[in-house]
């Protein structure tokens, strides 16, 4: 083989293989939040139920599409965590109970059969930066810090 078949056989092989693929199992949306229904202990599962208003990444959801998810959550501190704040890849982070109950809108990662994914997404998705698991992205009348 001639060194141009070899480079004409490495780029019809290349040209094969995603640039960048999106993972099985990586859906970003935000939600329009409807209800939210608290466990009898805390910390625990919160029920946050609505409808997806758009879908970023995946294929698994759709617009307009009711949705029901379980988020860690807890009775603790309530303010809002701020936008660029980073969590550690595979640690779940628990939502105050009262920012669930004021929140009118949410952003998830999640799996094609619905669970969270902990991990935060290598890219960002408009003004709501990168996505893991849960989050609280609407302007509810919640302090941005404790007082």
């Amino acid at each position: 083989m001639s060194a141009r078949q070899a480079i004409i056989a490495v780029l019809l092989c290349s040209s094969s293989l995603p640039l960048e693929a999106a993972p099985a199992d990586n859906n970003v949306v935000t939600i329009a939040v409807r209800k939210v229904s608290l466990p009898s202990y805390m910390p625990g599962l919160c029920g946050v139920s609505g409808v997806i208003e758009k879908v970023w990444d995946g294929k698994a959801f759709h617009s307009g599409e009711s949705i029901a998810l379980k988020v860690p959550c807890s009775g603790g501190a309530s303010h809002l965590t701020p936008a660029q704040a980073v969590t550690e890849d595979h640690h779940f982070t628990l939502v105050a109970a009262d920012v669930l109950l004021k929140s009118k809108q949410g952003a998830a990662r999640l799996t094609d059969s619905g669970a969270l994914v902990w991990k935060a997404t290598s890219r960002s998705y408009g003004t709501i930066g990168a996505v893991w698991g849960y989050r609280v992205i609407d302007g509810a009348v919640i302090p941005a810090m404790p007082s």
